[in-house]
């Protein structure tokens, strides 16, 4: 757990030892403690997909809260989780994980849940170990929830994410009202390119090669190509798009003629054999010439059975000559084994050439994340210069396939700034696509980042909010093109249409839950893939947090009047002192539960990240 994260809790401590001793709250005048009630609420999505009636995801929501201003409610603390949410009543696809809280009106209720698998043809991960609990005591309310993800992939690569841990904390005390919430996420991928397109029903091997390698390129990948290409024995003369299609090209050109070559061999021998055959049925046997009926096809010249049959002997002649003639022919072409190593070593360095693109965009995201770490917080007290509401964090390095966008960000920034960048990252995402068609060149928006926070006074009591809107990309709907685009594709100068004339086998396609889920849904949008059948697309949202905590000083009570002075009591005896004092103890045990509530969630927090 970061430090920073502890900072609710850690404060939370010093208030509940503080407000519990009045000895200690009162032993410095300038650190007084204005008392009061307050009321904090959060809520946290790590990730939402909506893909209309045809299939949903919530993923890691949470909400929290802990009170203690009884003109709103009860005193209660609360932090409930739904860990997953994923319906496709389309497919028959379902799979809810039950809503894990605890909630406590006085004393302390702890929940927790082991590692949770997830596997369905939509999202594969698990669940890290869940851990909640809250309390309401005399000092008020604290609820606190940390959970994880590990190596979520959804729709084979629509969006990946290595890992994530999440802490949350509320707290409503008689001193002030926070809390926190905090995303740490490793890796993001979003927008695998093979499974987006799987989703429009597109097959990387129904793309031409200039189209593949034009992809590569605008993905920064082209000079990869090199290391791959080598070890066939390929020599490109310059690495571009132009110089590896002529190098293609060259290779089924020659490919081609040496195919051409042993088919002549091929037919050359056949034919050599069938006139032998022929030669030795008429040398043991003339009378059995009218039985032959390949005769006049393999002699030609217009000769009919029974015209070659009527002369035997010059029949024989014929065949002899004819075989000479083809003999010839045949030792004027390369020996049919040399031929056919050529052959294998060519077909080798073409396939290498044609699946090297594949290999390469095999698994590739359009738009990758290292690293997203957000925490928002709030903290009201009775004054507004002493609130707070803050959004902190980094936004790691950001990526469109190899081509870096930006480098690791602080939240802080501009958002404009921050917004710019994603701009240019869908600029980049559209290049890429435009390869396949200009119809795809506005398919992916991705939309600006968005933080607010705000501090203020609202009829007598402090109000802090803070909330950060995360990664949105939203995949258009393409009804209207899509028909004539896959019109347009698979045919001969595609990858697959090349392999198949070679008799090479295609590569397996990737994105199969992609393909399986187009599978399912074919009944119901009459065979479209996926994103054919959207009729306002599919968005994906990634960290969404809100906090809101409000704290109302309690008004002073009017001063009784001064009772007239009593007399003077003589004075007790002054005993040896051998107990301690109760506000001491008090303070000291008030501390000692907080350590331990905080204590508790720091293990749990080290052992979610163990």
């Amino acid at each position: 757990m970061r430090l920073s994260r502890l900072v609710p809790v850690l404060a939370a401590g010093a208030l509940l030892a503080a407000t519990t001793s009045p000895a200690l709250a009162q032993s410095d005048p300038e650190q007084a403690v204005v008392e009061g009630v307050g009321t904090t609420t959060g809520a946290l999505t790590l990730l939402g997909l909506d893909a209309g009636d045809l299939l949903s995801i919530d993923l890691l929501s949470d909400a929290g809260s802990a009170n203690i201003d009884e003109d709103l409610g009860p005193r209660r603390a609360a932090a409930q989780i739904a860990a997953l949410a994923l319906e496709s009543p389309a497919a028959g696809v379902s799979q809810v994980l039950p809503l894990l809280s605890a909630e406590s009106t006085g004393a302390p209720d702890e929940r927790s849940q082991a590692v949770t698998p997830i596997d369905n043809p939509v999202v594969s991960g698990a669940i890290a170990p869940l851990q909640l609990s809250a309390l309401v005591d005399d000092a008020g309310a604290t609820s606190l929830l940390s959970a994880g993800l590990a190596d979520l992939d959804v729709l084979s690569g629509i969006l990946t994410i290595a890992g994530t841990t999440l802490d949350l904390g509320s707290t409503a005390l008689v001193g002030d009202a926070a809390g926190s919430r905090g995303i740490d996420l490793d890796a993001l991928t979003v927008l695998d390119l093979e499974a987006l397109l799987a989703t429009l029903g597109i097959p990387l091997t129904d793309l031409p090669l200039d189209t593949l390698l034009g992809l590569l390129d605008g993905l920064g990948l082209l000079g990869q190509l090199e290391g791959l290409l080598a070890p066939l024995g390929l020599d490109i003369d310059g690495l571009s798009v132009d110089a590896i299609v002529d190098l293609v090209d060259g290779l089924v050109g020659e490919l081609d003629l040496l195919l051409g070559q042993l088919d002549q061999v091929d037919a050359l021998v056949e034919e050599i054999i069938a006139l032998e055959d022929l030669q030795a049925a008429l040398q043991a046997d003339s009378g059995s010439c009218d039985t032959l009926g390949d005769l006049d096809d393999l002699l030609g010249g217009g000769d009919t059975l029974t015209e070659l049959c009527s002369d035997v002997t010059g029949t024989l002649a014929s065949i002899t000559n004819q075989l000479t003639t083809l003999t010839a022919q045949l030792d004027a072409l390369p020996d049919p084994t040399e031929l056919t190593a050529l052959v294998d070593d060519l077909l080798d360095q073409v396939r290498g050439a044609l699946e090297a693109p594949l290999d390469l965009l095999s698994g590739q995201a359009l738009l990758s994340l290292e690293g997203l770490d957000v925490t928002v917080l709030t903290k009201a007290t009775d004054d507004v210069a002493t609130s707070v509401a803050d959004v902190t964090g980094t936004f790691g390095s950001l990526q469109v396939g190899e081509l870096p966008v930006l480098g690791t960000l602080n939240l802080t920034a501009p958002t404009a700034d921050l917004n710019g960048l994603l701009a240019q990252a869908e600029g980049l995402v559209g290049g890429v696509l435009g390869e396949i068609s200009p119809a795809l060149a506005d398919l992916v928006s991705i939309r600006t980042m968005q933080e607010t926070t705000s501090v203020e006074e609202v009829a007598g009591s402090v109000v802090s909010s803070a909330a950060f809107s995360g990664l949105e990309v939203e995949v258009l709907p393409v009804l209207g093109e899509l028909t004539g685009l896959l019109d347009g594709l698979g045919g001969t100068d595609s990858l697959g249409a090349i392999l198949e004339g070679l008799d090479l086998p295609l590569p397996t396609s990737g994105a199969p839950e992609v393909l399986e889920l187009n599978a399912l849904l074919a009944p119901i949008t009459g065979g479209l893939p996926l994103l054919g059948a959207l009729e306002e697309g599919l968005g994906l949202q990634v960290a969404t947090l809100s906090q809101q905590s409000t704290f109302t000083p309690v008004a002073a009570q009017a001063p009784a009047t001064p009772a007239a002075p009593a007399a003077p009591a003589a004075p007790a005896p002054v005993l040896p002192r051998t107990g301690s004092d109760d506000g001491l103890l008090l303070a000291l045990a008030g501390a000692a539960v907080l350590a331990a509530l905080g204590g508790r969630h720091l293990v749990r927090r080290n052992g979610s990240d163990a």
